[in-house]
Order: structure tokens, then sequence, then C-alpha cells
């Protein structure tokens, strides 16, 4: 006997070359709910905000902290996270849940996880979905994997896996699992006033010193400062890839932006993560960095700002003429 709430099926509803390895997660777990648009939640912002860091100082923050606020307003749905304590219990819990007909989000260490390539070489939280588990002396859980991403050990891309709960060891120690709950009307997508929101936001953090910070926070060539840099340029990309996904499927309201937005700004921030990739090779071999690595990453923040007064600009033109 098992209790099971499939959603592997689901996989290729799922944005896995965008987002990260816990959001994935969740876009999963609201396909499964039944929700038609699990791109809008994760997509339809663009913004530079930063947060402080007391060991690495400016740090771009993504995935944005706002985000569990718009998938609740596109949605409908959250995700309630609970820290796991007794792995006897929770697996109780999950079982509940997935009678219920819903699966849940897990996170645990990455070292500990054997389907990935981080196995025994990296600890860092990684996010999956039990879709079922099976009765039985020692309980079998039915994992589906989301993330897509090209590491140093292999690629890991999405997967449906069954594996022991003992041949997961300590993964889940400090772990967290989460199920969706509702959580009112969701709102429908305009993406004329997105856009524009979007745009002030871009603009604003570069009146007010967002961007010249973190800029300024880059400057250093050390090896430790470019793997910082390659973290943060790996999700800037990702993101703005997903944003330009998101707008060209908003409609012609929105056409000339989206086009100016994957030609001015995500071919930027692509050339600038080849970049830094390079870099920090070079860094690591003991030899020099060239200085093109801080201009592609002044050219791909700059191509941002005109972007944006662009198109606020040009919204400000037609509304004078109307």
């Amino acid at each position: 006997m098992r209790s099971f709430a499939p959603c592997a099926h689901l996989l290729d509803r799922v944005d896995s070359a965008y987002l990260d390895c816990v959001w994935d997660t969740v876009a999963l777990l609201l396909a499964q709910a039944g929700v038609v648009d699990i791109r809008t939640p994760f997509a339809h912002q663009w913004t530079f905000r930063t947060i402080e860091d007391v060991d690495t100082g400016v740090m771009v923050d993504l995935p944005p902290s706002e985000r569990v606020r718009s998938v609740g307003r596109f949605t409908g749905f959250q995700p309630e996270w609970r820290r796991i304590g007794s792995v006897t219990e929770v697996i109780e819990e999950w079982r509940e849940e997935l009678r219920a007909g819903r699966a849940v989000a897990v996170t645990g260490d990455a070292f500990r996880m054997p389907w990935l390539p981080y196995h025994e070489n990296e600890h860092m939280t990684h996010g999956f979905v039990v879709e079922g588990v099976d009765e039985g002396r020692e309980p079998q859980i039915h994992v589906v994997d989301p993330y897509e991403n090209v590491t140093k050990w292999g690629r890991a891309e999405p997967l449906a896996t069954k594996i022991a709960l003992g041949d997961l060891g300590h993964a889940l120690d400090q772990g967290s699992w989460a199920a969706l709950r509702p959580s009112g009307t969701p709102e429908p997508v305009d993406p004329v006033r997105e856009v524009l929101a979007n745009c002030e936001a871009i603009d604003g953090a570069h009146r007010e010193g967002a961007v010249a910070a973190f800029l300024g926070s880059h400057q250093t060539s050390s090896a430790e400062a470019l793997r910082r840099l390659t973290l943060e340029t790996w999700l800037l990309t990702r993101d703005r890839e997903l944003h330009a996904l998101w707008l060209a499927d908003q409609g012609t309201a929105v056409a000339d932006f989206a086009a100016a937005v994957a030609e001015e700004v995500v071919t930027r921030w692509r050339k600038l993560r080849e970049l830094t990739y390079i870099a920090v090779r070079r860094a690591e071999a003991g030899r020099s960095v060239p200085a093109t690595v801080t201009d592609a990453l002044a050219a791909a923040l700059d191509a941002e700002a005109r972007t944006a007064r662009s198109h606020l600009n040009a919204d400000r033109n037609r509304r004078v003429t109307q």
C-alpha cells in the first residue's frame, strides 16, 4: 500500500532551466494543484534589489524575497513551510497530505541526495518533491526533482526516482517541507501595468544607488570574489531569460518592449555569464583576469537602465498625445 499524489507527468510544465532548486518545486506543486499559469508568479518581475551581507557585502536579492507574495497574488496558493523534526513524524505528515491529493516540497542537504551531481561533492540546500510514500518496514520515497543545471560534477536534469528513506542518510537534518494552502482569489495579469512597474523599479535602483553599490562591490578579481560574481550572474541571467519568456507570451501591447529586453538585456547577461565562468577558472589557476569582466557587468547594468528608461519615456509621450 502507498500514499500517492502523482506529479512527475507535469515536469515539462516547470521552467526548470530558469528557476532555482526550491522554487521549481513550488512550481510543480502549483501545476499539480491545477494552476494553469505557473510562469507568471516567477517571471513577471524585472527588478534589481540588493541585500547587505555581513561577510560578502552587497548581494543581489535573487530569488526575490517578494516571491511568496507573487505566488499567492497570481495563483491563490502559497507554500506553508515547516521545519523537519522527527523523520518518523514527518513521514506520517507527508502521507496525510498525499492521501488528500497534495504532493509536498522538501528541502535538505544535496550532499546526501544520491540522484544529484552534488552528492558527496558539495553541501547546499536543495529542494525536491515527494509524490508518494510506499508502506513497509522502511519507507520508499517517490522523488520528483524538477531542477536543471550544469555543474562541474555533471548535469542535473528533471527526473523521477524512488529511494529508500535510509539512503537519504542525514539529508533531511535541518530540512523543511511544504504543502500548498489556499491564499485567496488570484489576481488577473495586466502585462502593461506590470511592465511599467518593473521599469520604474529598475530606474529607481539606478537613481537610488543600489546598482552603483553592487557594481562597486565587484571590482576585485580574487578567485573568491569571482566565484560570488559567477553565482550572482548565473542567477541574474536565468531570471532575465525567464522574464523575457514571460514577456513574449503577453501579446502585442508589450511586444516592442519584449523584443528590447531579449535583444538588449538578455544578450548582455549571457555574455557576462560566459566571461565570469572563464574568469573564475583563470583566477583559480593563478592567472590574471582581464578587465572585460567588470566592463561587461557595467554594460549589462547600463543596458537595463536604458531599456527601462526608454519604455518609461515612450509611455509618457503616449500619455501626453492622448
